[in-house]
């Protein structure tokens, strides 16, 4: 074993499936020996869920908020301001508090369709974005001065479908617009997704247009993201090809809207998005984000998983391709959970998942990293120093290969309608390869090793790039064939390669499962 320095999963059982992986990695490999950028996402809601607001202490404390932001290495905040209601006193949306008394009852009309046991939260919540605003801040402009205190550069981020409760129509999140005009929602479509805005409407449009128009002319940003990621589902399921050209067609819209924004300001205010994982993916829903880029409508592309899990397969080196020379800085997001398969055990990632998605990212010639849901108050639940160590390793991949890192295999959590699709795990087969992207190995002494989560009568053989790994200490996690098995991979099979080739194969010819498939790094101790 390597050591505390790199733990292995405990194992848990979960159900059998079919296994066919073949992760498509493009390893550009970006040694930039400078610190780069450090995109940060801080949600409309934590900031005002997690902490109290004595009086005549808001803008203190949102100072402070920024203060371990900057701390950790971001260059860019981005500062998300909406769901489907405002965290700050708007005049083209309603906010989150509107119609809310702070000194009423539980009963009061507002919280009448919030679940009895969610009231205590959500009247905090909505109560304190209520308190910040009495105490004469401004949320968003706060947030953006205390960037520029730090030099860091300040975006707003909307996010443009946002679905919560979508269960509960009559829920105070939702804003009048969605109570009001069930017909402006996608049309046959099932599950979560059901209840979100159809972006054909007129009126649709011209509702996020308004909240755009005025976060450009009220709050001096650096950047604009539109965060298609909650939700992508912006279309009818069949209409996404006639939707394609209608949002890009609006996107010039807003474009033109950032440039004049720009030319008031006296600087530069940029355009980005935030779309699915995949190119393909992306186009299929009705977010062309290579379009967008090649004709100049974008400055910075997100290229991301939407929630479920990290994705460590994310294919930079495919959107590179079709970007081509598209001014445009592409970005890969991280998100702070770690699902291995779709209904399987899920956690918050551990400080070395989070360093190899980073990994995967800038090893495959993303220009950034990309954080969403990284929250300095808990979520993930590291501590302080290991939560600024690790993120301000993510600026360089000169800096982050020096810590201890765990790639896995896992799944993409955004499919568009009738796109083929099969989730890489869990995985059935007498004989299973993939390729994975490790990244460039420490600069000093280190070591690695493969976890698989496995049924199997017998221990298979692992491979790493041709070269037989070593088993270490199989242990049971249950009566049965089900184990968790951890091998030692050599040295010399690592040596000069970023991107990895792992095969796994039965010795006695009979099919195995495997549920979990990591691969770590890490300095010897």
């Amino acid at each position: 074993m390597i050591g505390t320095r790199l733990k292995s999963f405990a194992g848990t059982c979960v159900p059998a499936g079919t296994f066919c992986l073949m992760v498509s990695v493009f390893a550009a490999l970006a040694m930039a020996g400078e610190p780069g950028q450090l995109f940060h996402n801080e949600d409309c809601t934590n900031f005002f869920w997690h902490r109290d607001f004595p009086p005549g202490k808001a803008g203190e404390i949102t100072d402070r908020y920024v203060d371990v932001i900057a701390d950790a290495g971001a260059t860019t905040l981005l500062i998300n301001t909406n769901a489907r209601r405002t965290n700050y006193k708007s005049d083209a949306w309603e906010a989150f508090f509107d119609g809310y008394d702070p000194d009423g009852p539980d009963d009061q009309a507002f919280l009448t369709a919030v679940p009895r046991e969610g009231i205590p939260v959500y009247r905090r919540g909505v109560g304190n974005m209520l308190e910040v605003h009495e105490q004469g801040v401004d949320y968003p402009a706060r947030m953006i001065a205390r960037c520029r205190h730090h030099g860091i550069s300040p975006w707003i981020t909307l996010r443009m479908n946002d679905c919560h409760y979508n269960g509960i129509p009559d829920h105070p999140f939702h804003g009048s617009f969605w109570k009001e005009h069930p017909e402006f929602v996608r049309q046959n479509a099932p599950g979560y997704y059901a209840r979100c805005l159809d972006y054909k409407h007129e009126e649709v449009r011209d509702l996020y247009k308004a909240l755009i128009a005025e976060t450009l002319s009220r709050y001096d940003v650096d950047g604009l993201e539109l965060d298609f990621m909650r939700e992508p589902y912006v279309f009818s399921p069949g209409e996404e090809d006639e939707g394609r050209a209608i949002l890009t067609a609006w996107l010039r819209e807003i474009r033109r809207m950032a440039d004049a924004a720009a030319a008031s300001k006296g600087h530069a205010v940029r355009l980005g998005v935030r779309v699915p994982s995949r190119p393909e993916t992306a186009k299929a829903l009705g977010l062309d984000a290579v379009a967008w880029a090649h004709e100049g409508l974008i400055d910075l592309l997100v290229a991301t998983p939407r929630w479920a899990t990290l994705e460590y397969a994310i294919p930079i080196g495919q959107w590179r391709q079709q970007l081509g020379d598209a001014d445009v800085t592409l970005a890969g997001g991280i998100e702070v959970r770690y699902q291995p398969h779709p209904g399987g055990p899920a956690s918050i990632v551990t400080p070395e998942l989070a360093a190899g998605a980073a990994v995967t990212m800038l090893a495959q010639g993303a220009d950034a990293v990309y954080l969403f849901n990284y929250f300095q108050d808990g979520h993930p639940a590291w501590s302080r120093p290991v939560y600024l160590k690790t993120l301000r390793a993510m600026r360089s991949l000169e800096t982050l290969k020096e810590l201890p890192r765990r790639v896995a295999v896992t799944y993409r959590d955004i499919v568009a309608p009738g796109e083929s699709y099969r989730p890489p795990l869990p995985a059935t087969g007498a004989a299973l390869d993939f390729s994975i992207v490790l990244g460039p190995p420490p600069s000093g002494p280190w070591a690695s090793e493969i976890a698989l989560d496995c049924t199997c009568e017998s221990a298979p053989d692992v491979l790493v790039n041709g070269q037989q790994c070593r088993i270490q200490q199989p242990s049971k996690t249950a009566e049965g064939p089900d184990r968790v098995l951890t091998y030692a991979v050599p040295s010399a099979a690592l040596k000069g390669k970023t991107v990895h080739q792992i095969d796994v194969k039965s010795v006695d010819g009979k099919a195995m499962t495997l549920r979990r498939v990591e691969m770590a790094i890490a300095p010897k101790e």
